[in-house]
């Protein structure tokens, strides 16, 4: 085996260049309805965990976190300014696009709550 030098790297002859990528190789586009047809099995894997008092604490309050997101969906989150009230946006002007007539001016405060 012949090892030569170049810019300070060591490299074997006969092997390509250490950062040369790799082929991504193909997903199936129908993985999505692949991954759905396990769903039952996998609520059923989450259940279990939660109803075992042998697994450890975390990986109960895991399972029972993402059982409640897909039931339930995930709870709302509230965007706060720095004083803690609501956050206040206002849109002062959009610009018109290429090809359109006059921008058009738009305001919008938000609703206090």
């Amino acid at each position: 085996m012949r090892v030569t030098r170049s810019a300070g790297r060591r490299q074997q002859e006969g092997v390509g260049s250490p950062r040369t990528p790799l082929p991504r190789k193909k997903i199936p586009s129908d993985l999505r309805s692949l991954a759905r047809g396990h769903t039952a099995l996998c609520i059923k894997v989450l259940a279990g965990i939660v109803s075992q008092e042998t697994v450890p604490p975390a990986a109960r309050v895991a399972a029972a976190g993402i059982l409640l997101d897909r039931g339930w969906g995930k709870a709302v989150q509230p965007h706060t300014d720095e004083g803690g009230g609501p956050l206040r946006i206002i849109i002062r002007q959009i610009t018109a696009a290429a090809g359109e007539a006059e921008p058009l001016l738009i305001e919008h405060v938000a609703l206090k709550q």
